[in-house]
Formats: structure tokens, C-alpha cells, sequence
């Protein structure tokens, strides 16, 4: 493992803007390139990674962050994950995802927060919570983004999605030639129809060009002298 990607577990004290203070356990996912911080004030975990739905709909730089609420799983489909954290009495559920310059320490507004009532279905969790949850994802992002190993991290991240970007690529790549072919033989087939009406143009053109007009008579006769 190199040096630049720390495996044992770090501990670190934060205080939010607001001046609440937390403790976490930071756990490093080299696999799937997301920071885990356990937090025992909230009885469970909040993992910040990277959101890689962006890289494929090229909708904006691809630097957005991920927050899950809880343990991190791979199926696309969860909605409750395990250990997810409970603010002001509400369990969290879900992700969210924010640029990290849209964070703003006095307001929630820039961070989505829903709350946990079993089922898939997932509501808006109270106001209370969600600007308390604001404060501490401030907090926790920004650490994050100022550690040394936070760029291995995303290069993890980016590792970790290389190949199934990489077939995407390739399927786009097939379908675009695809449709390069059919348009080679649209080009061609255009190109025969439009010199078949050039000549069209061009017999109608030598048809109207003007005759010579026959001599008068006494021209001729002149001649037959």
C-alpha cells in the first residue's frame, strides 16, 4: 500500500461554525475512494466521497461531492444505510450531493436531508435537522478536502469507476460509428442524386442557348452571284 494512502484509522476533533463539537473516527475506503466519519454524537456515520453520476451526463465539472448517511453499499437502490447517523432524534437516510462551493455555514439550503421512516420512501427530515446536519457536513467536508491524502483519495475514486466509464466510452464509440457509416452511404447516395439533376441543369442549359438566326434573301442570292 503506498505511503500517500493511510490504512489505520485517525481520530480528530471538529467544531462546526456553530460552535457544536464532534468527534469522529475517520476511516479510509481505498476501494471505493470515500472518507467514513464515525461519530459517536450521532451514533452512527457520514461518508463523503466523490458522486460519479456527473462524469456521464457532463453536466458540470464532475468535482461534486457525495454525502452518504451511513455506511456506504454499492446497490444503487438503498435508501436506509447501515450505521446512518440520527440528528435531533431523526435517523438520516439517503444521499446528498453539493459542489463543495455551494457549502455555506449560515444556511441548509445547499444540502438535501431526509429522514428515515422505514420503506423506501424517504421525507424531508425537520428544519431543526437539517441545519443542524448542514453544520456538520460543512465541517466534515471541509476537513476532508484539506487532508494530504484527500487527492489519493479521489484518484481511488477515479480507479475505481475506470472501467465501467471506460465501456461506456467504448459503447458510445461503436454507436457513433454506427451512425458515421449511415451517414457515409446517405452522403454518397445525396451526392449521385445531385449529379443527376446537374445534368438535368445542364442539358436544359445548352437547349436554351440562342440559334443562329437564317440570312434574308437577298444575302443569299448575293452568294449565289
Amino acid at each position: 500500500m503506498s505511503s500517500t494512502r493511510p490504512t489505520g484509522p485517525q481520530y480528530v476533533t471538529l467544531v462546526t461554525e456553530g460552535g457544536y463539537r464532534i468527534h469522529a473516527t475517520i476511516t479510509l475506503d481505498w476501494e471505493i475512494g470515500a472518507a467514513l466519519y464515525r461519530i459517536p454524537e450521532l451514533g452512527g456515520t457520514i461518508t463523503v466521497g466523490w458522486e460519479s453520476g456527473h462524469y456521464y451526463t457532463r453536466c458540470c465539472d464532475g468535482n461534486a461531492i457525495q454525502i452518504t448517511y451511513g455506511k456506504p453499499d454499492r446497490n444503487p437502490f438503498t435508501t436506509n444505510y447501515p450505521d446512518a447517523p440520527t440528528v435531533y432524534g431523526v435517523r438520516l437516510a439517503e444521499r446528498a450531493v453539493f459542489h463543495p462551493e455551494q457549502m455555506d455555514p449560515t444556511s441548509h439550503r445547499w444540502l438535501v436531508v431526509r429522514r428515515d421512516i422505514g420503506g423506501t420512501y424517504c421525507p424531508s427530515a425537520p428544519e431543526g435537522t437539517q441545519r443542524r446536519t448542514a453544520a456538520i457536513v460543512h465541517a466534515i467536508t471541509r476537513h476532508m478536502l484539506s487532508r494530504p491524502w484527500a487527492a489519493e483519495l479521489r484518484r481511488a475514486h477515479d480507479e475505481q469507476h475506470a472501467p465501467a466509464r471506460h465501456r461506456h466510452h467504448q459503447k458510445v464509440i461503436d454507436e457513433l460509428e454506427t451512425e458515421a457509416a449511415t451517414l457515409r452511404e446517405k452522403i454518397t447516395q445525396e451526392r449521385t442524386w445531385a449529379a443527376v439533376q446537374a445534368a438535368v441543369i445542364e442539358r436544359a442549359a445548352s437547349r436554351a442557348e440562342p440559334q443562329a438566326l437564317p440570312a434574308p434573301p437577298e444575302e443569299h442570292q448575293q452568294l449565289a452571284a
